[in-house]
């Protein structure tokens, strides 16, 4: 069996994590890769992605890792894949990954967001980092979501934030979104996940 890690963009704005999960299913059918599969008495293809995107963002860096039961190239997985995509996703790389090597999932610690901003949001930003605690609501618990913001700056016009991602917990869209309620921001790019 052959682990195959993709590295892709996504401009596809409104479209969800589950039907992101089943175009990347059809996409590997209308190839003649060798999908592994699982068993059991409904077999599915053995696929692993990164953390699920907010509806309404886009990334540069999506990630997906495709087992296959037989060893190929892994630009010939990538040409063969790039052939059948619909227009929105673009295969950046893909290669060769261990399949002793821990899941994708349990790898990722960070994703890092960025927005074009017209205004200056060094006072907002400089508010956030001094915070030592921002509480949200999350199922009727009070969840303080300061320490999850790992980095925040504004460069130019492009405002950034590195949060955390992973088992011990995730920034939400929307929770990202509200700490700039005040300055119309309603959307981000993934720009970087590890």
């Amino acid at each position: 069996m052959q682990r195959i890690r993709i590295k892709y963009k996504k401009e596809l704005k409104f479209i969800g994590h589950l039907d992101m999960v089943r175009l990347w299913e059809r996409t590997l059918r209308r190839t003649d890769l060798p999908a592994a599969y699982s068993e059991g008495f409904n077999p599915r293809q053995k696929l692993s992605f990164g953390p699920p995107l907010p509806l309404g963002f886009t990334s540069e860096c999506e990630l997906l890792d495709i087992y296959l039961e037989k060893w190929m190239n892994p630009e010939q997985v990538k040409e063969r894949l790039a052939g059948v995509l619909p227009p929105g996703i673009e295969i950046i790389e893909a290669g060769n990954i261990f399949l002793a090597r821990a899941s994708l999932t349990a790898e990722i610690r960070t994703a890092v967001y960025s927005t074009a901003v017209s205004q200056d949001m060094r006072s907002r930003i400089s508010e956030i980092l001094d915070s030592k605690e921002i509480v949200v609501k999350r199922k009727e618990k009070d969840v303080n979501i300061r320490p999850m913001i790992k980095e925040l700056a504004q460069n130019g016009n492009i405002l950034s934030i590195a949060v955390q991602c992973d088992n011990f917990g995730t920034l939400k869209a929307s929770e990202m979104i509200g700490l700039f309620k005040d300055e119309n921001i309603y959307t981000f790019r993934r720009v970087f996940i590890h």
